[in-house]
């Protein structure tokens, strides 16, 4: 056999086998997508189903509650006790609505991080009445998908706190897309709290994970800032470029340099 024809073969052997490779793999991308959307609908089924039964019924038993509390006196140790269980039913109620809440979200890939915790502050606003805005800063860039899961747990995380423990009348969100962090700023103008403090933790933990920081920011009379930052490096799906300005910059004051 000769020459030509023997690297004619390789060659159509080398391109069937690249073609299989690749049906394989668009194969397992489809089998990965299709799983995805089965869970997603599995988790809207749990969601709606919980919301429908669970916290429906738990409402109704508060308001009966609250209807026998009133017939009592004000003064009685009976309405008292009453009161205090009615409180930390509200509070279990509240905690089960966010749980749901982030149940009925969907997680949103790369550049779609930024609708989706969009979709979630005017959720929180809808159900809190406190008005809700966001602010995108810099050039958006796709995030990876496991690193957008992340951030996004930890910025649902922070925008509840600040609806349902501050006592806030507005919350802000904004989100920088810096070359070489990703960061995100929650801030209100009401008190910190303990919740905050309680929470803080187990979001240092997950931000850790992406080599990342969480930080609180408290001025007296002006409200709570939330700063999560991540590296572009580790985040991004294609690593940016710094400018001329910004390498100068960091190279000026290696110490400080926190774009």
């Amino acid at each position: 056999m000769s020459s030509p024809i023997i690297l004619l073969l390789g060659l159509l052997l080398t391109c069937v086998a690249l073609g299989v490779a690749g049906l394989l793999r668009w194969r397992r991308a489809r089998r990965v997508y299709e799983d995805r959307l089965r869970q997603l609908a599995e988790r809207e089924r749990v969601a709606a189903s919980l919301h429908d039964t669970l916290l429906q019924s738990m409402q109704g038993m508060i308001l009966r509650f609250q209807g026998v509390g009133h017939r009592l006196a004000v003064d009685s140790p009976e309405r008292a006790t009453i009161d205090n269980i009615l409180d930390q039913a509200d509070d279990v109620l509240a905690e089960g609505r966010h749980q749901i809440l982030a149940l009925r979200v969907p997680v949103v890939y790369g550049d779609k991080l930024s609708q989706a915790l969009a979709a979630i502050g005017q959720s929180l606003q809808d159900n809190f009445g406190i008005p809700f805005s966001m602010i995108v800063s810099g050039r958006p860039t796709p995030l990876n998908g496991d690193r957008s899961e992340d951030l996004y747990a930890i910025a649902r995380e922070a925008l509840y706190h600040a609806f349902q423990h501050t006592q806030a009348s507005n919350v802000e969100l904004e989100l920088v897309y810096g070359c070489e962090f990703f960061s995100v700023y929650v801030r209100d103008n009401g008190t910190a709290t303990a919740t905050l403090l309680a929470g803080l933790a187990a979001m240092r933990e997950r931000a850790a994970r992406l080599s990342g920081t969480v930080d609180v920011l408290t001025l007296p009379e002006q409200g709570t800032e939330l700063v999560i930052k991540v590296p572009g490096a580790v985040c991004y799906q294609t690593p940016r470029q710094l400018g001329w300005r910004h390498r100068l910059a960091a190279w000026l004051h290696p110490s400080d340099h926190r774009a």
